[in-house]
Protein backbone atom coordinates (compact mmCIF):
# COMPACT_ATOMS: atom_id res chain seq x y z
CA UNK A 1 0.00 0.00 0.00
CA UNK A 2 2.89 2.38 -0.74
CA UNK A 3 2.63 5.94 -2.29
CA UNK A 4 3.00 5.30 -5.83
CA UNK A 5 4.42 9.06 -6.14
CA UNK A 6 8.07 9.54 -6.09
CA UNK A 7 9.45 10.69 -2.75
CA UNK A 8 10.46 14.13 -3.83
CA UNK A 9 6.80 14.95 -5.56
CA UNK A 10 5.31 14.36 -1.78
CA UNK A 11 3.93 17.57 -1.06
CA UNK A 12 1.77 18.65 2.21
CA UNK A 13 1.32 22.25 1.25
CA UNK A 14 3.10 25.69 0.98
CA UNK A 15 5.09 27.54 3.75
CA UNK A 16 6.94 30.77 3.12
CA UNK A 17 6.52 30.12 -0.81
CA UNK A 18 7.55 26.73 -0.56
CA UNK A 19 6.38 23.15 -0.76
CA UNK A 20 6.55 21.13 2.63
CA UNK A 21 7.73 17.72 2.10
CA UNK A 22 6.81 15.08 4.78
CA UNK A 23 7.42 11.83 6.23
CA UNK A 24 5.27 9.44 8.41
CA UNK A 25 8.22 7.14 10.02
CA UNK A 26 7.07 4.37 12.29
CA UNK A 27 8.12 1.40 13.75
CA UNK A 28 5.93 -1.76 14.43
CA UNK A 29 6.16 -5.52 15.43
CA UNK A 30 2.76 -6.80 14.86
CA UNK A 31 1.11 -4.48 12.23
CA UNK A 32 -0.75 -2.00 14.69
CA UNK A 33 1.39 0.66 14.22
CA UNK A 34 2.08 0.67 10.76
CA UNK A 35 -1.80 0.12 9.64
CA UNK A 36 -2.21 3.83 11.60
CA UNK A 37 0.89 4.81 10.07
CA UNK A 38 -0.54 4.44 6.27
CA UNK A 39 -3.80 6.01 7.46
CA UNK A 40 -2.20 8.94 8.86
CA UNK A 41 0.22 9.17 5.71
CA UNK A 42 -3.05 8.67 3.84
CA UNK A 43 -4.78 11.99 5.49
CA UNK A 44 -1.25 13.93 5.12
CA UNK A 45 -0.50 12.98 1.54
CA UNK A 46 2.72 11.67 2.15
CA UNK A 47 4.65 8.32 2.29
CA UNK A 48 4.69 6.01 5.81
CA UNK A 49 8.42 4.41 6.00
CA UNK A 50 9.49 1.80 8.47
CA UNK A 51 11.67 3.47 10.77
CA UNK A 52 14.22 0.60 10.05
CA UNK A 53 14.44 1.80 6.29
CA UNK A 54 14.85 5.69 6.85
CA UNK A 55 17.86 6.93 5.61
CA UNK A 56 18.03 10.94 5.50
CA UNK A 57 15.30 12.91 6.80
CA UNK A 58 16.85 16.05 5.89
CA UNK A 59 14.80 17.45 2.39
CA UNK A 60 11.19 16.97 4.82
CA UNK A 61 9.87 19.56 6.65
CA UNK A 62 7.79 17.54 8.95
CA UNK A 63 8.08 14.35 10.26
CA UNK A 64 5.37 12.38 12.07
CA UNK A 65 7.09 9.18 14.34
CA UNK A 66 4.69 6.65 15.38
CA UNK A 67 5.42 4.02 18.21
CA UNK A 68 3.92 1.25 19.83
CA UNK A 69 3.97 1.73 23.36
CA UNK A 70 6.46 -0.76 25.39
CA UNK A 71 6.99 -0.18 28.97
CA UNK A 72 5.23 3.04 29.22
CA UNK A 73 7.02 4.22 26.56
CA UNK A 74 8.37 4.46 22.80
CA UNK A 75 10.24 1.63 21.19
CA UNK A 76 13.93 1.41 20.96
CA UNK A 77 14.07 1.63 17.72
CA UNK A 78 12.36 4.70 17.78
CA UNK A 79 14.32 6.27 20.54
CA UNK A 80 16.97 5.18 18.81
CA UNK A 81 15.90 7.09 15.36
CA UNK A 82 14.91 10.65 17.54
CA UNK A 83 18.25 10.42 19.24
CA UNK A 84 20.12 10.07 15.69
CA UNK A 85 18.57 12.58 13.67
CA UNK A 86 20.53 16.17 13.30
CA UNK A 87 19.48 19.67 15.22
CA UNK A 88 16.54 20.91 12.44
CA UNK A 89 15.16 24.60 13.93
CA UNK A 90 12.47 25.28 11.45
CA UNK A 91 10.96 21.84 10.67
CA UNK A 92 8.16 20.70 12.22
CA UNK A 93 7.12 17.51 13.87
CA UNK A 94 4.11 15.28 15.00
CA UNK A 95 4.02 11.85 17.24
CA UNK A 96 1.67 9.08 17.13
CA UNK A 97 1.64 5.76 19.00
CA UNK A 98 -0.80 2.58 19.34
CA UNK A 99 -1.27 1.18 23.01
CA UNK A 100 -2.74 -2.19 25.15
CA UNK A 101 -3.95 -0.25 28.25
CA UNK A 102 -1.52 2.96 29.52
CA UNK A 103 1.18 4.87 28.48
CA UNK A 104 0.03 6.04 25.46
CA UNK A 105 0.42 9.93 26.56
CA UNK A 106 3.48 9.79 28.14
CA UNK A 107 5.50 8.40 25.14
CA UNK A 108 3.19 11.07 22.81
CA UNK A 109 5.37 13.45 25.71
CA UNK A 110 8.70 11.55 25.22
CA UNK A 111 8.81 11.52 21.26
CA UNK A 112 7.42 15.01 21.26
CA UNK A 113 10.05 16.21 23.89
CA UNK A 114 12.95 14.27 21.62
CA UNK A 115 11.67 16.14 18.78
CA UNK A 116 11.41 19.61 20.49
CA UNK A 117 14.74 18.88 21.69
CA UNK A 118 16.27 18.88 18.11
CA UNK A 119 14.62 22.13 17.15
CA UNK A 120 11.29 21.04 15.92
CA UNK A 121 8.07 22.62 16.24
CA UNK A 122 5.54 19.93 17.56
CA UNK A 123 2.37 20.22 15.95
CA UNK A 124 0.29 17.34 17.91
CA UNK A 125 -0.16 13.82 18.80
CA UNK A 126 -2.91 10.99 18.35
CA UNK A 127 -3.18 7.19 19.59
CA UNK A 128 -5.11 4.79 19.50
CA UNK A 129 -5.44 1.16 21.19
CA UNK A 130 -3.86 -2.02 19.54
CA UNK A 131 -4.44 -5.45 19.56
CA UNK A 132 -2.28 -7.07 21.83
CA UNK A 133 -1.70 -10.44 23.25
CA UNK A 134 -0.15 -10.92 26.36
CA UNK A 135 0.79 -14.14 27.86
CA UNK A 136 0.00 -14.36 31.55
CA UNK A 137 0.11 -17.08 34.57
CA UNK A 138 -3.29 -17.81 33.52
CA UNK A 139 -2.49 -18.28 29.70
CA UNK A 140 -2.69 -16.35 26.59
CA UNK A 141 -5.14 -13.75 26.43
CA UNK A 142 -5.99 -11.51 23.94
CA UNK A 143 -6.38 -7.55 24.40
CA UNK A 144 -8.27 -4.91 22.63
CA UNK A 145 -9.53 -7.59 20.04
CA UNK A 146 -9.72 -5.75 16.30
CA UNK A 147 -7.64 -2.91 17.11
CA UNK A 148 -6.95 -0.46 15.06
CA UNK A 149 -10.87 -1.20 13.82
CA UNK A 150 -11.82 1.13 10.70
CA UNK A 151 -13.14 4.03 13.37
CA UNK A 152 -9.64 3.94 14.76
CA UNK A 153 -8.14 4.45 11.44
CA UNK A 154 -10.60 7.32 9.98
CA UNK A 155 -9.73 8.97 13.26
CA UNK A 156 -5.66 8.61 12.68
CA UNK A 157 -6.69 9.50 8.93
CA UNK A 158 -8.02 12.84 10.45
CA UNK A 159 -5.27 13.32 12.25
CA UNK A 160 -3.15 13.29 9.07
CA UNK A 161 -5.73 15.48 7.46
CA UNK A 162 -5.71 17.96 10.02
CA UNK A 163 -1.73 17.76 10.25
CA UNK A 164 -2.21 18.97 6.95
CA UNK A 165 -4.49 21.42 6.92
CA UNK A 166 -2.27 23.15 9.70
CA UNK A 167 0.87 23.44 7.51
CA UNK A 168 -1.12 25.00 5.10
CA UNK A 169 -2.46 27.74 7.53
CA UNK A 170 0.98 28.42 8.48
Amino acid sequence: MKNDLPASRLTVGFVGGGPVRALVVYYSETGNTEKVARAIARGLGAEAVNVKDVKDVSEYDLLCVGTPVHYFGPAKPVLQFLDSLPSTPGKMGAAFCTFHNTGNEKTIQVVRRKLEEKGLTFLGGFSCKGQSRIVANIGPRVFNKGRPNEEDLRKAEDFGRSLSSHIKKS
